[in-house]
């Protein structure tokens, strides 16, 4: 069966008008019989081509797309499209012929068996060709083989899907942000962990989100090296205020993707929820640091905190405005409390001595057991002989109030202190030296009456 004319003329028209390569070519046209000119359009673009009316009558097939079928073009003359493919392909294609007979373009992919029997995707695009009335005529068929490319993109899509499961399943959270610093992605963990809603922040820079200060500008500076090309990877340590109100801390792992031209196109982090961690050293540390029975700085604590204050002062020269003291401080009749009421009783004493000390002290001052019953203060800074006597006046007078013992109805103990201060200047600015010296004031003051004060003086004094 021929090509009608005039839908020839009209296929022929639209082809012509798709292709700007051959717009020019009304010569070749007139040379030409017209389906050989399609053919030579058709021939080497890689697709099978067939062009149907709208009753499915094969108006033209190309060479690729008649080699399926093992015939030549012209056998497929006049043949319906429907006739050429089993009941199940029918069902599978139908809908699309239908839809696309409803003058809609329509394009899907599809696997095809080929003549080897392997099953190989085609995309395959359905195009409405109208008519001198403007009214749908039929299709083009066309069917470009895109087998490798499908089955790329499904490993990709698959190896994207693995990767995504493990981000998801990982404990650790992971972010990545574009080169502005804005959030592209992150995990679940992620949002669980800083509150995020990704759908809501996806965009936002991450150092908006994250907040501002000290607690994140160790990050702000990683991430800014990785955007300069310093570097290609780095770790820092951040903390952050979770919705709740409690401060998580976190261990980075930043890393830069770079393009060819060396430019940091995206980061990669990694995040590690290190807060019990660090909770964990904060204990640690306090235990080290401090006296398990009253919660006070422990000697080590004390000494470093004085040698601190000690050696803010070099430089200070002979016109030194700032000086440090040192009281030393020791309970009178604090064994009688051991020895009526017990040892249990007596760390019960210290405990409330300690309380009562920590209301004096003022800020900036150090106070310390160093154990037993001896108790130090460090102070630093400008001290008159007035403001110090004050000072000592008022710690001479909590010890004025009875101290109530627990669970024993009612029962009181009466405690005194004396007190030994060593003070820089005039005394060397050495803190074992004036530690030493605060120690033999105090036992001083014993001889001297108990509840009372000693001054260390210098030995020429």
């Amino acid at each position: 069966m021929g090509l009608d004319p005039v839908r020839f003329g009209v296929l022929w028209c639209r082809l012509l008008s798709m292709n700007e390569h051959l717009s020019h070519s009304a010569a070749l046209g007139e040379s030409l019989p017209a389906p050989h000119l399609l053919d030579i359009v058709t021939r080497h673009t890689g697709a099978t081509i067939c062009v149907v009316d709208t009753s499915l009558n094969i108006l033209y097939a190309n060479e690729a797309y008649a080699n399926w079928f093992k015939v030549r073009p012209k056998e497929l003359l006049g043949r319906t499209l429907t006739s050429l493919y089993s009941e199940a392909a029918r069902a599978q294609f139908g809908p699309h012929i239908d839809r696309a007979l409803a003058g809609h373009e329509v394009t899907y992919q599809r696997q095809i068996c080929n003549f080897e029997g392997h099953e190989v995707w085609f995309s395959i695009s359905l195009h409405p060709w109208l008519d001198e009335d403007g009214q749908v005529g039929g299709l083009v068929n066309s069917a470009l083989e895109v087998h490798e490319l499908k089955v790329t993109t499904e490993a990709l899509r698959a190896a994207n899907q693995k990767i995504f499961s493990h981000m998801e399943n990982s404990p650790l959270a992971v972010v990545e942000l574009d080169a502005q610093l804005g959030l592209v992605h992150c995990s679940s963990r992620a949002t669980e962990w800083f509150g995020w809603r990704h759908a809501a922040h996806q965009g936002d820079s991450l150092l908006n989100l994250v907040g501002d200060g000290a607690r994140v500008s160790a990050l702000r500076k990683a991430f800014h090296r990785l955007l300069a090309g310093a570097e290609r990877q780095n770790r820092v340590e951040a903390s952050f205020i979770r919705p709740d109100g409690s401060v998580q801390h976190c261990l980075w792992f930043n890393s830069a993707l770079i393009n060819p031209r060396g430019e940091t196109v995206s980061i990669m982090c990694q995040i590690e929820d290190i807060t019990e961690r660090v909770a964990a050293a904060d204990r640690l540390l306090h235990l080290a640091q401090h006296d398990s029975l009253t919660g006070l700085l422990n000697r080590g604590a004390f000494m470093v905190r004085a040698h601190e204050a000690v050696g803010s002062l070099d430089g200070q020269g002979g016109d030194a405005t700032e000086g440090v003291v040192i009281l030393f401080m020791d309970l009178d009749g604090f064994k009688d409390v051991n020895d009526l009421h017990g040892h249990h009783m007596g760390d019960t004493v210290l405990r409330l001595v300690a309380q009562r000390l920590a209301h004096v002290v003022r800020a900036g001052d150090t106070l310390a057991r160093l154990g037993g019953d001896e108790f130090t203060i460090l102070m630093r800074g400008k001290h008159s002989p007035q403001e110090l006597q004050q000072f000592l006046d008022r710690l001479l007078q909590i010890f004025d109030t009875p101290f109530a013992l627990p669970d024993t109805d009612g029962v009181q103990v009466t405690l005194g202190v004396s007190i030994g201060v060593a003070a820089h200047p005039p005394l060397p600015a050495q803190v074992d030296e004036l530690l030493t010296r605060a120690d033999h004031a105090m036992y001083e003051a014993k001889r001297g009456g108990k509840g009372s004060v000693h001054y260390a003086v210098p030995a020429s004094a």
